[in-house]
């Protein structure tokens, strides 16, 4: 049975899946699992064009099924790190796919995240290597959020707090007193909107300290939708 890994976009949506050919099948199928697997069971010798087609045809379908399954299964299973398993990525599914290289490094592309490393490709080492990328990835991408964000406290005289990036058992993030604006380095696998809430959920103890009714009219005033997007981080990170 050969397998082949694809993806199609709906929308802002990259929707990643993978295709089994089978000998006895004659009829194409496509199936959406509660572990958020998109699997498309295709006779031998089909056309992938011929499949990419369909599936396009059926993607607000597919859409809706991984929403319905979002909603009734929030948490992430126990990773391991292994090629077809998936991993997120500011909000978006992406198949793993492990090999041996020269050099150990990360790309996407095509719904798929490819993960190259040196000498063995073993599930720890696959780990160690994507860890690292994601902790990269993650400051670059806090930092250009943290200086759109900062904007709308410029005004009062607020300036940029310093960033940390870390993994974090129980916080999202977190302001210290001396102005150090800790991130949780997972918020890099929820939406870029999920990554905004936080940072200006922070942003806004600049003015006020605790969780005052103050403090969330502030919060209301420069995100208006701000239990939208912690909804959605909650949906996709818990």
């Amino acid at each position: 049975m050969k397998s082949v890994y694809c993806s199609v976009g709906y929308g802002r949506e990259i929707i990643p899946y993978e295709v089994r050919f089978f000998d006895t099948r004659k009829t194409l199928g496509i199936e959406v699992h509660p572990d958020l697997r998109v699997l498309v069971r295709a006779p031998t010798g089909t056309a992938l064009s011929t499949i990419q087609e369909r599936v396009k045809r059926r993607t607000r379908w597919i859409s809706k099924q991984l929403n319905h399954f979002h909603r009734f299964s929030p948490r992430t299973p126990p990773r391991r790190y292994v090629s077809g398993e998936t991993h997120l990525y500011l909000g978006r599914q992406y198949r793993l796919r492990a090999t041996r290289g020269d050099a150990n490094q990360v790309k996407i592309q095509r719904g798929v995240i490819q993960v190259v490393c040196r000498e063995t490709a073993a599930p720890e080492r696959v780990k160690g290597v994507l860890q690292r990328w994601y902790l990269n990835r993650a400051k670059e991408i806090f930092e250009d959020v943290l200086e759109d964000c900062s904007r709308s406290f410029a005004v009062g005289g607020h300036r940029l707090p310093a960033l940390s990036v870390r993994a974090m058992q129980k916080r999202w993030g977190s302001l210290s007193a001396r102005r150090l604006l800790t991130l949780n380095s997972n918020l890099v696998r929820a939406p870029r909107m999920c990554i905004e809430y936080v940072i200006t959920h922070e942003l806004c103890h600049l003015r006020h300290k605790d969780h005052s009714p103050a403090f969330y009219r502030l919060l209301e005033r420069v995100m208006p939708d701000w239990r939208r997007r912690k909804q959605r981080l909650e949906e996709v990170l818990l």
